[in-house]
């Protein structure tokens, strides 16, 4: 069966920009209090009458004309998101309909900030049987934020990336190798509680704004992200036999900066090749580490031959690691990239 590959990549961020500053007007912070943890400056949030579906066509679009593909030609739209544009039906299927891709079915997942990385494997596996896949990975976090909560608000941003997958194994960015993990158990060190079937929003909860509030235990999320994608990875290069000296970037989702100096030091790997640009954009979630691949093939710091691993962590917990192959450079727009 044959391999298959990313062959265009497609990214959106709103235009509107929240910075640290900004953050310090609203909560009790301040832009060297957040700088010195996490490594952000700013993020990008969505303006008053987008939504996720409308930041997902963004992206979705931009993949599209870079193919050069008709909407029609997509066989699967599968979305991942922790923010969907309401409870039914699956944000997937307003892509669709926005996209006039008539042939495709649309689904949505979710896997927190892993949730791209596992996405793409299911999309992996339909594209090797030959279907053509657009795989979507979007948050509209500040939506359903607490902006009272400084340990919280300040790392998220919102985003769109979107990756058209077919089974060229010599074309684009081939997909060599994949291996993602989940522990239901830790799901209570970082969740979201209410809105689901186990916690309905009570009213008073509501007026106290706590249905926003992320519950987040830092210390132990930081421990469990660099181990568990410091292992992902390890596990990706010892199943394919590959050296870590053959690896010319990690691509890792944008957690924040500290977490992304610690996955290098447990890999042994110079920081200058593990890409950021987290204090740009900040943690974007499952679009994450589409936007940091977008970034940098414009900022042209990919060439063909190259090898890639790309690591995320997520709630769940969920987290992996992905093993790619640069054959060609596939095309790529990154709508309002910062200059």
């Amino acid at each position: 069966m044959a391999k298959s590959s990313i062959v265009s990549i497609g990214a959106y961020v709103p235009p509107k920009i929240l910075s640290n500053d900004d953050l310090s007007r609203m909560m009790e912070t301040s832009d060297e209090w957040i700088r010195t943890r996490t490594g952000i400056h700013q993020r990008h949030v969505a303006l008053p009458d987008e939504t996720t579906a409308s930041l997902s066509y963004q992206a979705a679009s931009a993949a599209l004309k870079g193919a050069q593909m008709a909407a029609d030609e997509l066989d699967w739209i599968l979305l991942c998101t922790d923010t969907p544009e309401m409870w039914t039906p699956a944000t997937a299927c307003f892509v669709q309909d926005l996209l006039k891709a008539g042939r495709a079915s649309a689904i949505d997942l979710t896997g927190g900030c892993a949730g791209f990385l596992q996405t793409l494997e299911l999309g992996d596996a339909l594209a090797r049987q030959g279907k053509t896949v657009m795989v979507i990975g979007t948050e509209l976090l500040s939506r359903s934020m607490d902006w009272t909560d400084r340990n919280t608000a300040v790392l998220f941003g919102d985003g769109a990336g979107a990756v058209i997958v077919q089974p060229k194994p010599e074309q684009g960015i081939r997909l060599t190798h994949s291996r993602t993990f989940s522990d239901g158990s830790q799901a209570d060190i970082l969740q979201k509680p209410y809105g689901g079937t186990r916690n309905p929003i009570p009213p008073e909860i509501v007026a106290q704004g706590g249905h926003h509030r992320i519950h987040m235990e830092g210390q132990k999320v930081f421990r469990q992200a660099v181990h568990r994608m410091s292992d992902a990875a390890k596990q990706v290069l010892a199943d394919t036999a590959t050296a870590a000296q053959d690896i010319s970037w990690v691509v890792p989702h944008q957690a924040n900066q500290r977490i992304l100096d610690a996955v290098a030091g447990e890999l042994r790997f110079p920081t200058s090749k593990v890409f950021s640009h987290v204090r740009n954009y900040a943690n974007t979630g499952s679009a994450s580490v589409i936007l940091a691949l977008a970034d940098m093939l414009i900022q042209n710091l990919l060439e063909p031959g190259q090898r890639l691993v790309s690591v995320a962590f997520g709630d769940g917990f969920s987290w992996g690691a992905a093993l790619w192959d640069l054959l060609t450079l596939p095309p790529v727009e990154f709508v309002g990239r910062d200059l």
